[in-house]
C-alpha cells in the first residue's frame, strides 16, 4: 500500500467522483483508476460501487478512509519534522475554535505565530456542533488543536491545558420580578422559558445537567454572546457565564443557590507527544489569554 494509492483513494472517496479526484491530485484519471484497482487487488475486497452514474464507497471503503487519512496525515507530519530541523518549523496547523470567543486574542495570536513561524500554514475553524465537534474533529484528526468548553478535567484520549473557568449565573431582564433578588434557586425559575445554546455545546450539557432535563428550552441559539440581547427583550432568563455583551443590555445577572456548575474552557489536542507546530502554538497561547473574567 503505497502513499500515492491512498491520496487517490481519498481523493476519490471525498470527491465520489474519478475526474475530479484526478484534478483534485494532478494526474490524470485512468492513472487514479488503475491505481484504485491495485489498491482493491492488494487488499482483496472493492473500495468502491461503480456505475455508470454514481460513485459509493463500500463498507470496506468507509472503513479504510480514516485510516488512510490518518496514514497520510503521519507521514505529513514526519516530513514537517524533518524539514523543521533545516529549515524552522514547516508543515500545517488546523485550529478549531468556539464562536466570538473574547477570553483568547485569536487574531493577535494568529499574527504572532505567523511571525515566528511563516513556514506553517494555518486554518481555522469555527464549529457550529459546539464543543462536542470540535472535540470530534481533534479525535477524527481532522484538527490538531481546538479551544473548547469542557465539563470535567480529562477527557479520555486527549489532553487538555486549561485557560479559565467560568461560573454560570441567571440571566434575567431588567423588570423581571428575579432582578432585585441577590439568589435564587432552580425550583423557582423551572417554569421560567430559558435561551441557551443548542445540543452539543458545553453551557448547554452544564445547564440541563444542572436542571436534570426540568425545564424548557423556549429559544436555541449559536452565538453566547446573543443571548443577552434575547433576555433583554423578555424572550426568556438563560444560564450564562459573564458576558462582555451584558454591558449594553437591560439585564440582570442573579446567583443561583446553590450554584450552577462551573465549566472551562481549556485548548485540547489528543494525547500523543504534539508536533513542532501545535508545540510552538502552546507556547504562545499563555501570553495571549485575556485577563478580564468575560467568556
Amino acid at each position: 500500500m503505497e502513499q500515492r494509492q491512498l491520496e487517490f483513494f481519498v481523493a476519490v472517496a471525498e470527491e465520489l467522483n474519478f475526474t475530479r479526484a484526478a484534478q483534485r491530485t494532478h494526474a490524470v484519471q485512468s492513472t487514479v483508476s488503475a491505481s484504485i484497482r491495485a489498491l482493491e487487488r492488494d487488499l482483496g475486497t472493492p473500495l468502491f460501487e461503480r456505475s455508470t452514474t454514481r460513485v459509493g464507497l463500500t463498507e470496506a471503503g468507509r472503513a479504510l478512509l480514516p485510516e488512510a487519512r490518518r496514514s497520510l496525515d503521519s507521514l505529513d507530519q514526519a516530513r514537517a519534522a524533518v524539514d523543521g530541523t533545516r529549515a524552522g518549523i514547516t508543515g500545517s496547523l488546523r485550529i478549531g475554535t468556539l464562536a466570538r470567543l473574547s477570553k483568547i486574542d485569536l487574531p493577535g495570536l494568529v499574527r504572532d505565530f505567523r511571525e515566528r513561524h511563516p513556514g506553517v500554514r494555518l486554518s481555522l475553524r469555527v464549529d457550529a456542533a459546539g464543543s462536542d465537534g470540535l472535540l470530534s474533529a481533534l479525535r477524527g484528526r481532522t484538527l490538531d488543536v481546538a479551544f473548547v468548553g469542557v465539563e470535567t478535567a480529562s477527557v479520555p484520549g486527549l489532553h487538555l491545558d486549561p485557560i479559565a473557568t467560568f461560573q454560570p449565573r441567571l440571566l434575567v431582564p431588567a423588570g423581571h420580578p428575579l432582578a432585585s433578588a441577590r439568589t435564587t434557586t432552580r425550583a423557582a425559575v423551572l417554569g421560567e422559558p430559558f435561551i441557551d445554546l443548542p445540543i452539543g455545546f458545553c453551557n448547554r450539557s452544564r445547564t440541563d445537567a444542572d436542571f436534570r432535563g426540568g425545564r424548557t428550552v423556549a429559544v436555541e441559539v449559536s452565538d453566547v454572546t446573543t443571548i443577552p440581547g434575547y433576555v433583554e427583550s423578555g424572550i426568556g432568563v438563560a444560564l450564562v457565564p459573564p458576558l462582555a455583551t451584558e454591558a449594553g443590555a437591560q439585564v440582570v445577572a442573579v446567583a443561583l443557590d446553590p450554584p450552577a456548575t462551573s465549566w472551562t474552557l481549556a485548548l485540547a489536542r489528543l494525547a500523543a507527544e504534539p508536533t513542532r507546530a501545535t508545540r510552538a502554538l502552546l507556547d504562545l497561547v499563555p501570553g495571549h489569554v485575556k485577563t478580564h473574567g468575560y467568556y
